[in-house]
C-alpha cells in the first residue's frame, strides 16, 4: 500500500468534497480517501499495482478540479 496527499484546487464547499472523495474511491485499487476542504488535499491509501497518483489526478482533473 502506498499513501500520498494529492493537492486539490478549485472545491469550494461540502459538496465538492463529496464530488472528489467519491470519484476517487471510483478508482480501482483506491482502500482509503480523506479529502480535506479546508486545506484542499486529499490522503490517499492505494494500492500501487492497481492503480498511480497520476491515474488519481486525472480522475479528481475529470469531475472538475485541478490536482
Amino acid at each position: 500500500m502506498t499513501q500520498e496527499t494529492i493537492k486539490i484546487e478549485g472545491m469550494t464547499c461540502e459538496h465538492c468534497q463529496m464530488n472528489v472523495t467519491k470519484a476517487i474511491s471510483s478508482v480501482s485499487g483506491i482502500s482509503s480517501v480523506e479529502v480535506n476542504l479546508k486545506d484542499g488535499q486529499a490522503t490517499v491509501d492505494f494500492d500501487e499495482g492497481k492503480t498511480n497518483t497520476d491515474a488519481i489526478k486525472e480522475t479528481v482533473v475529470d469531475a472538475g478540479y485541478k490536482a
